[in-house]
């Protein structure tokens, strides 16, 4: 999926996720509640809170999700297309098996 970015708020809800591609400075702020943010490459993930904004600084995979639930406003200055990300492959490089021995 394509998603256009001007002035476009992502609502998510507790427990949704979502990633995209292609977003190299795009402006992600924090409309409501809070935002956890992970950029592919970067070696910290961020928190942002309500009124909180961040430049995103990679076209590499972005994740973002609300803690609980959140909404972001996406602001480019020059039009711009992003891409939603594979998310299977995003988690399988981001979590490992545990296995528990009893």
């Amino acid at each position: 999926m394509q998603i256009a970015v001007g002035n476009v708020v992502i609502e998510l809800a507790e427990g949704r996720k979502i990633a995209f591609r292609g977003a190299r400075d795009v402006h992600l702020e924090c409309t409501e509640g809070r935002i956890w943010l992970t950029v592919e490459g970067l070696a910290d993930d961020f928190l942002l809170a309500k009124g909180e904004r961040l430049r995103i600084l990679s076209n590499g995979l972005t994740l973002i999700q609300g803690m609980p639930s959140g909404s972001a406003l996406l602001v480019s200055e020059e039009p711009k297309t992003i891409h939603e990300g594979n998310r299977f492959v995003w988690f399988s490089r981001l979590f490992r098996p545990i296995w528990l021995h009893s």
